[in-house]
């Protein structure tokens, strides 16, 4: 089994349906989500209690809004685009 398959998820009826519609597998939450909090790389709402975070993990980056819920990950949201940053580029 790999780590990102112990994650385990609650997803809302409603979130499921979105995630179904936008072509999002549960594998593909976990895999966020593992990386996220195992590498630290998330964006934090304090006031709310909730991580946002990303993985690119070939064309397609994934996002994942979230929060921990004892044992288990609430998945708040979820999408997805082909859209890649470039960094560094620079002008003369």
């Amino acid at each position: 089994m790999n780590a990102h398959e112990q994650i385990r998820l609650r997803i809302p009826e409603e979130v499921g349906r979105l995630m179904e519609d936008r072509g999002i597998l549960k594998e593909d939450v976990q895999k966020v989500i593992h990386h996220a909090e195992t590498t630290g790389e998330k964006f934090i709402d304090p006031s709310i209690g909730r991580s946002l975070a990303s993985l690119r993990p070939g064309r397609v980056t994934f996002w994942v809004e979230y929060n921990a819920a004892g044992e288990e990950y609430q998945v708040h949201s979820a999408y997805s685009h082909r859209m890649e940053m470039k960094r560094g580029v620079g002008h003369d």
